[in-house]
């Protein structure tokens, strides 16, 4: 019995290492808890485009949108930066600091990623001007003290 009580232990704690390493439901997760409010819901669309340590998620949120490009730090996963379409760009990913293979990689999996959201949304995604940094070096990964953002 006591073995039979082992070995579920350890599957249980084997599916939960791998749930929370899944970048499809850490990288929501955690911005949901950052950003959303009851009367602010946060739509991820597409929920997320993975590169190496790099990801990439569409967002909308009361009446805005844009992308938010991610970076996983010893901390996790941590918001970069924000803009609209100029993260669909593999140019502007080096540019950023993604290696040439990465940036080409990423920029492939979000337009793949994208291939099938309706026409407003996109429209809305792209709406978000400028960048705004979120992370820098010397935050390491802290997510520039932007938690709780939205409340």
């Amino acid at each position: 019995m006591k073995t039979i009580i082992a070995l579920l232990a350890c599957v249980l704690f084997a599916s939960m290492a791998s749930a929370d390493d899944d970048p499809q439901q850490v990288i929501p997760a955690r911005l949901k808890l950052m950003f959303e409010t009851a009367d602010k819901p946060l739509e991820l669309t597409p929920v997320v485009a993975v590169q190496a340590d790099w990801a990439i998620v569409g967002w909308r949120q009361d009446g805005r949108g844009g992308r938010a490009l991610l970076k996983k730090t010893h901390h996790g996963w941590s918001i970069y930066l924000c803009s609209g379409d100029s993260l669909k760009d593999a140019g502007t990913l080096q540019k950023i600091g993604l290696s040439a293979n990465d940036a080409a990689a990423l920029a492939a999996k979000l337009r793949d990623a994208e291939a099938n959201i309706d026409s407003p949304t996109l429209a809305l995604l792209s709406s978000f001007e400028g960048t705004v940094m979120m992370m820098n070096e010397a935050s390491d990964g802290a997510g520039g003290g932007h938690e709780g953002h939205a409340q």
